[in-house]
């Protein structure tokens, strides 16, 4: 007989049958050869290394003689192991060929998964622990956790916790799946229900400055804080319902130019929201008064320009629309006296010559009135 024609093992088709065994369906190329005796079947667990040496098949152990067809299956294998496979052709001599390719087939038992937190039907709120287990008679490579059917996240190492933050979503029935891999390919899948009750607490805020009811002017620091049963991720500042400052985050700070916000009434308004939309908020009223009106200055003293001698007395008052803090003498540039009150009296020797006297009087908002003279001994 001459040398056979290499086979080819064209297909090889997974069919599953008890729950702890499986079938194999192969079919291969015909051999041409005119002395075609047969074709037998090689099988073996778990191990390429020929020749094939396997056992445990419904239809014998290996080789399976299958007469002159070109297709066989192959039942009762255990699923757990990874089975090769491989034909060869013989004549009515008991010649056979070599073997033809080899098929390998992977071990078919999916990971067993399960989620172990949070519970079945369970009411969840914030940021969730997913606690997924998964095992497998080989080895898991991968566990990934999907709700209502996305991705969430995925690991290829135990332990496989994965984060859920539910805090934005809407109430309602939710459906956890976790997924297990195994390197043939295989998959496991556990599957459950539990209930988003959703964030509807808003946060808390409180406006730390300026107080209630206050006089303000000038520069005001408005500062305010918030606190969420989850978390603030914004704060905005209102005056008189016109946004002013924005922040993404708790506390707040800002600087408030009163002198361009304008003198009367005004309601600052801190309002604080949260991922899922809850809006906390607080307000203090304040008044707005920045007087830009300096004081008046009458010098009462000296009344006349010219010195018969060298004793100067210098005599002033002053009035301000909300009221004089301080008064200053100067004499020829120099500080002669200063005191805290509207009116202010000095006296000085003086050299022959001319002399200037200024007057200065002070507000509280820092606004300036002067009034100066010239006298000559």
């Amino acid at each position: 007989m001459k040398a056979f024609v290499p086979l080819f093992l064209l297909a090889l088709i997974l069919i599953p049958a008890a729950a702890f065994s499986s079938s194999v369906s192969l079919q291969w190329d015909p051999s041409a050869d005119p002395d075609l005796a047969g074709y037998r079947v090689y099988y073996q667990a778990n191990s390429p290394v020929q020749p094939f040496a396997g056992s445990g098949a419904v239809e014998g152990a290996a080789p399976i003689d299958v007469s002159t067809g070109t297709t066989a299956s192959i039942s009762g294998l255990d699923p757990r192991n990874s089975y090769y496979f491989a034909v060869t052709a013989y004549n009515a001599s008991g010649a056979e060929s070599v073997y033809s390719n080899v098929v390998q087939v992977k071990e078919m038992v999916p990971p067993v998964v399960g989620i172990i937190s949070p519970a079945p039907n369970v009411t969840v709120t914030g940021s969730v622990a997913v606690n997924v287990s998964a095992v497998d008679n080989v080895g898991v490579t991968n566990a990934e956790l999907y709700v209502n059917g996305k991705l969430l996240a995925g690991g290829n190492s135990a332990p496989y916790v994965f984060n859920w933050p539910t805090a934005s979503l809407a109430p309602g029935q939710y459906t956890l799946t976790a997924k297990a891999y195994d390197a043939a390919g295989n998959v496991g899948t556990a599957e459950q229900v539990v209930f988003v009750s959703g964030d509807a607490a808003a946060p808390t805020v409180t406006i730390t400055a300026p107080s209630s009811n206050k006089q303000v002017s000038g520069i005001v620091t408005v500062t305010a804080g918030a606190t969420d049963n989850v978390g603030v991720t914004g704060l905005a500042l209102y005056d008189n319902s016109t946004l002013v400052y924005a922040a993404n985050q708790s506390p707040l700070s800002y600087n408030w130019n009163t002198a361009t916000a304008g003198a009367g009434s005004h309601t600052l308004v801190v309002i604080a929201s949260d991922a899922a939309g809850n809006a906390g908020s607080s307000s203090v009223t304040v008044t707005v008064s920045n007087d830009v009106t300096p004081p008046s200055v009458n010098i009462l003293s000296p009344s006349s320009s010219t010195l018969s001698n060298a004793n100067l007395k210098v005599s002033a008052s002053a009035k301000d629309n909300v009221a004089v803090v301080r008064m200053e003498v100067y004499l020829d540039g120099a500080l002669l006296l200063g005191t805290n009150s509207g009116s202010i009296s000095a006296s000085a020797k003086v050299a022959a010559g001319t002399h200037t006297v200024a007057v200065n009087a002070y507000d509280a908002a820092g606004n300036k009135g002067s009034r100066t003279v010239s006298v000559t001994r």
